[in-house]
């Protein structure tokens, strides 16, 4: 059993509303951490074979062993590691579908991706988003947000020649195809990871948080949507929401951590050894920032606490699982 002390790291913040306001707590668990799934009822945690649920008693936390989250079958075509996104508006599901080895960049942990996106309406009709020869949806959700209005599908677009654009899918014309799209990075092998959609810079519009190059930049760029185009409105280094080969691709979580009424993002550094609370509104800062007793490496997981503060779960390279929480 991993036995770990409940342990407080204590930033030098740079917000006074979070000054000595944060902990980190471990929370026992019987074998190293695996998965964290966020599922519709709370965050559900896979160690060896079994899944767990967190159990909160006060600020005491506990796992509770639970069924693990159901497996639909995925729909004819649809890619192997595939998940359904759903959503309460126009659009009612997306999924990948149509794998192909034709880019073998690997950076999900196999060199199977999908040519073509699957967009299924709330009344049943569906539009398919294929792909030409030069390119792969190298991705495994696609994300569903409503942009200038109407449902938007976001989706990691990967050029063979040219690296990683990320796609905006919306409907044209009376049928769901890509309507907007970064710049590819421009070298091949060459990846981006959405961190967000929120408002972020209180302008009342959704924006898209990524990280350019995970691995190797580590870039957070936050690209606004106006006019029915992307534009990029900042840039900040020293960040990171993915491990290469890795399915999990949440490595962030969005929320009001300072208590402004403005949403957050909370992120690990480049090297995933500090947890980086970054806030955008009024202007771009640093608002809490504390360092890990070992890399971050799973999803992470919104919680509340006790208090009704907004928390984040994870778990460490060294098996642990931790609660980012207020005292």
């Amino acid at each position: 059993m991993i036995r770990a002390l409940v342990a407080i790291v204590v930033a030098a913040f740079a917000s006074p509303a979070l000054a000595a306001d944060w902990v980190l707590q471990t929370i026992p668990a019987a074998g190293p951490i695996k998965v964290i799934e966020t599922l519709p009822d709370g965050p559900a945690v896979l160690i060896g074979a079994g899944w767990f649920r967190i159990h909160a008693d006060g600020n005491r936390y506990r796992l509770v062993a639970t069924a693990g989250p159901s497996q639909r079958p995925l729909p004819p075509n649809a890619l192997p590691d595939a998940t359904i996104a759903e959503g309460p508006r126009e659009i009612a599901r997306a999924w990948l579908a149509d794998p192909t080895k034709r880019y073998d960049h690997g950076v999900l942990g196999d060199a199977i991706e999908a040519e073509s996106l699957v967009v299924e309406r709330r009344d049943g009709r569906r539009d398919v988003v294929r792909l030409p020869d030069d390119a792969v949806f190298e991705d495994l959700r696609p994300r569903i947000a409503q942009l200038g209005g109407s449902d938007k599908i976001l989706a990691v677009k990967s050029y063979l020649a040219r690296g990683s654009a990320l796609a905006v899918i919306g409907e044209r014309n009376g049928r769901y195809e890509i309507v907007a799209e970064t710049p590819p990075i421009g070298a091949p092998h060459r990846w981006l990871n959405p961190a967000g959609i929120a408002d972020f810079n209180g302008d009342g519009e959704a924006n898209i948080a990524l990280v350019r190059m995970p691995h190797a930049v580590g870039r957070l760029e936050l690209w606004s949507w106006r006019n029915g185009a992307l534009h990029k409105t900042l840039e900040l280094g020293d960040v990171c929401n993915h491990v290469s080969g890795s399915r999990a691709l949440r490595m962030s979580a969005v929320a009001d951590f300072d208590g402004d009424k403005r949403v957050d993002l909370a992120i690990p550094s480049f090297d995933r050894r500090r947890l980086r609370l970054i806030a955008f509104a009024p202007s771009v800062r640093e608002i809490g920032s504390f360092a890990l007793p070992s890399p971050a490496i799973t999803d992470f997981a919104l919680m509340t606490d006790v208090a009704g503060h907004p928390a984040v779960l994870f778990g460490l390279e060294n098996g642990a699982l931790v609660l980012a929480r207020r005292p």
